[in-house]
């Protein structure tokens, strides 16, 4: 006579745990972070230099993206091993670990600001109204990467810095000794002290 039972039930013992986010994840969520610190503090190639094609805007993005990812793996590995196996895992604390670390980081140690290089602009600006050519392109000033410097007759230097606010905005400083810059286009200008400004101009159609 032939039974009819079931497929045999695995034993509790047999079932396999849940894997939780590994060293892989955090090496990768690790890369990603440093990658965005760099960036951040401007320790990237520049644009200008030998190594343009490591465009730091397509970096980020591409860091951004993984980032992303990797936290809905994050979430879902996660869930599945405390809510499913019932237990924990220190790997589940690596990448907030990680993360924590990078966002102390940016918090704690502020990136240099135009401030801390105004003298090295300063030296720029007058070497430019010194020199006949009065359209400089692709100049790095500390960690500003300035697409166009323009000196004028009257005695004002525009540095434009690349990768502004959009295609029809331009912004960064004007070096005017002798008052308000009258600029260009839709022209506004802030005093940043001596004879700086910050400005952002619109170009309207």
């Amino acid at each position: 006579m032939i039974s009819a039972a079931g497929p045999p039930v695995r034993a509790q013992s047999d079932v396999k745990p849940n894997k939780p986010p590994g060293p892989i994840h955090l090496a990768l969520t690790a890369a990603s972070l440093l990658i965005l610190v760099c960036i951040y503090y401007d320790w990237w190639p520049s644009r200008y230099g030998t190594s343009s094609w490591a465009d730091p805007m397509l970096f980020g993005a591409a860091a951004l993206l993984i980032l992303a990812v990797l936290a809905l793996v994050w979430a879902v590995k996660t869930l599945y091993v405390i809510g499913q196996d019932r237990r924990w895992s220190w790997w589940i604390a690596a990448a907030p670990a990680a993360l924590l670390v990078a966002v102390a980081t940016v918090m704690l140690a502020p990136r240099p600001s135009f401030d801390d290089t105004r003298a090295e602009f300063e030296r720029v600006a007058l070497e430019l109204l010194a020199d006949p050519e009065p359209l400089h392109s692709h100049l790095e000033i500390g960690r500003f990467d300035i697409r166009t410097a323009m000196s004028g007759d009257d005695g004002v230097v525009y540095f434009i810095e690349d990768g502004g606010l959009g295609l029809t905005v331009s912004s960064g400083w004007a070096y005017s000794p002798h008052g308000v810059p009258a600029g260009f286009d839709d022209f506004t200008a802030t005093h940043l002290g001596g004879p700086w400004y910050e400005f952002i101009s619109v170009w309207r159609t």
